[in-house]
């Protein structure tokens, strides 16, 4: 990749820029430090790869966040292909669900707004179940209601009908107040 040093400073002031949104989306996917190190990685890679075809005066966001996703939806298709090829290899023996707590102790982004919220706002039920869904509605739902973004902005990321948003949106509602209603009882029980 030949970039001029305008160009150079140009994608460097971008993705300084939205380091911390990056990071938060990373952390959101993977759910992991060392994961997430890793997609992060691979996006600003890619970034500097495709950085030819951007153009500058629309939503790098949103664009890098598309990039985001792709890579991580490739890399997780390609772990469970491997997996699906040799189950009692132990490559899953390390998957552990990770509370806001640990979270914090891990992180060397410290002031990331995803990890800040979870951990300040969310009790770790709420946050284990929202990391229960699909990733087909944990994302929509975590784009809406955690990061702010309105629907047209979420169906243009994940390239989807705007209808479908809202439907994921509302099932993801759904499927959580059910979990949380379902693990309540059995509680009280």
């Amino acid at each position: 990749m030949n970039y001029t040093d305008r160009e150079q400073r140009q994608i460097q002031e971008f993705i300084e820029g939205d380091r911390q949104f990056l990071w938060a989306r990373a952390m959101g996917l993977t759910h992991k430090v060392e994961d997430a190190e890793d997609l992060m990685q691979d996006t600003v890679m890619k970034i500097y790869q495709g950085w030819k075809r951007f153009d500058p005066e629309t939503n790098f966001r949103a664009w890098a966040a598309r990039i985001m996703l792709n890579t991580h939806i490739n890399n997780a298709t390609r772990r469970k292909d491997n997996m699906a090829m040799d189950f009692h290899s132990g490559v899953a023996d390390h998957i552990v669900s990770i509370s806001p707590d640990d979270m914090s102790q891990e992180s060397t982004y410290s002031d990331s707004p995803e990890k800040i919220f979870f951990t300040n706002h969310i009790d770790e039920n709420l946050m284990q179940t929202m990391y229960s869904l699909p990733d087909q509605f944990r994302v929509p739902f975590s784009l809406y209601h955690f990061e702010g973004y309105m629907y047209e902005d979420i169906a243009k990321m994940l390239d989807l009908p705007i209808g479908t948003v809202k439907s994921r949106i509302f099932r993801a509602r759904k499927m959580m107040k059910d979990k949380l209603a379902d693990h309540e009882t059995a509680y009280l029980n």
